[in-house]
């Protein structure tokens, strides 16, 4: 019994290392990291620059030098007596409600006609490990509401006017390995988008991007499912690869399709020429599967593509997209029909609660 014991606990111990070893080798390849947690927050001002941190009153400022954010986008800027909060952040909901407020912030006081709460600021420290040198360093944005201008280390690295769209930008030229480093952003909720609550701050998740030179572009693949016949579907895909070192030659895309039970029902594999230096590419390519498991409002099944790119045999990057295989069409008689089955189109005016 002491034996079986023994073995139960060496067997258990080889299969968590195991496991340790896949995982490092896969987050070596591609990471996406939340960074939600330990935000410094304040108030700004919309025009007296006193009020807003001094922020743009520099003579070099971000606009003139590069790295030379100034105010809360100084990475020296003392922020220690600013509020400490995670993010999703919403600081309209916070605020009390006013007869001057606006619809589209729930006549809350924030935005138009409040200049002291109308611009937010947030900084945040992050740590680059030294062994990340070498790797493509994103910072993703999912949606911050809204006309967001960001820096890091004093580095101004854009303006998204959107509250909507999701943004990224690439960090990697102006980061401290094996260091902190400072992201500051700065949102000014004075003007609106919609008719409704729209909130305000960065309300959406925050990621870290870690990847290869040699990528796959964020959202760079892009599926077409269309049937050939009742037992056929032609699986086209697009991948859009990225090439941000001095590497040329050849490479390999590999795509591997998983059907709604996980198993293997294609494995493609495309070889051509790098993009070059700084550029992107589209590369397409398509399969046929037969007698498909397709999607419908009843069995919402989905296949799982995975996509791989290969430099010397060895795979420097993956990415996973989901996607359905169904035939639809519009009658102009008799309506909608999806999969060959006659379906009422319901739906509701709902726009984002996210308060």
């Amino acid at each position: 019994m002491i034996v079986d014991r023994m073995k139960i606990k060496l067997l258990f111990s080889l299969f968590f290392c195991f496991r340790v070893f896949l995982f490092s080798q896969n987050s070596s390849i591609r990471e996406k990291i939340l960074i939600d947690d330990d935000w410094k927050f304040a108030f700004g001002h919309q025009y007296d620059t006193t009020k807003d941190f001094n922020h743009g009153i520099a003579y070099f400022n971000y606009l003139t030098k590069a790295g030379n954010g100034d105010g809360p986008a100084d990475p020296k800027f003392d922020d220690r007596a600013w509020r400490k909060l995670n993010v999703p952040h919403d600081w309209a909901v916070e605020a009390p409600f006013s007869e001057k407020g606006s619809f589209s912030h729930g006549f809350k006081a924030a935005s138009k006609g409040f200049p002291e709460r109308n611009i937010g600021w947030y900084r945040k420290s992050i740590l680059i490990p030294e062994e990340d040198l070498g790797k493509i360093i994103t910072l993703q944005f999912d949606g911050v509401f809204r006309h967001s201008k960001v820096w890091i280390n004093g580095h101004y690295l854009g303006l998204q006017d959107s509250g909507y769209n999701g943004f990224e930008y690439n960090l990697t030229p102006y980061l401290h390995y094996g260091k902190e480093n400072i992201i500051s952003v700065r949102v000014d909720t004075s003007l609106e988008e919609g008719w409704y609550y729209e909130g305000a701050g960065i309300y959406r998740h925050v990621y870290l991007n870690k990847k290869s030179p040699l990528h796959i572009k964020t959202n760079g693949t892009f599926v077409k499912t269309p049937l050939i016949s009742k037992n056929e579907a032609e699986i086209e895909m697009l991948v859009t690869v990225s090439n941000f070192s001095k590497s040329e030659g050849e490479f390999e895309i590999q795509h591997i399709i998983k059907d709604p039970f996980g198993k293997v029902v294609s494995n493609k594999i495309l070889s051509s020429i790098k993009p070059q230096f700084y550029e992107s590419k589209d590369f397409i390519t398509s399969v046929k599967l037969e007698n498909p498991n397709l999607w419908s409002i009843e069995t919402p099944n989905l296949y799982t593509l995975t996509t791989e790119i290969k430099d010397k045999g060895k795979v420097i990057d993956h990415y996973e997209t989901k996607f359905g295989i169904r035939n639809f069409k519009f009658d102009p008689e008799n309506g909608f029909f999806l999969n060959g089955k006659q379906v009422k189109l319901k739906g509701t005016n709902n726009h984002q609660d996210h308060a």
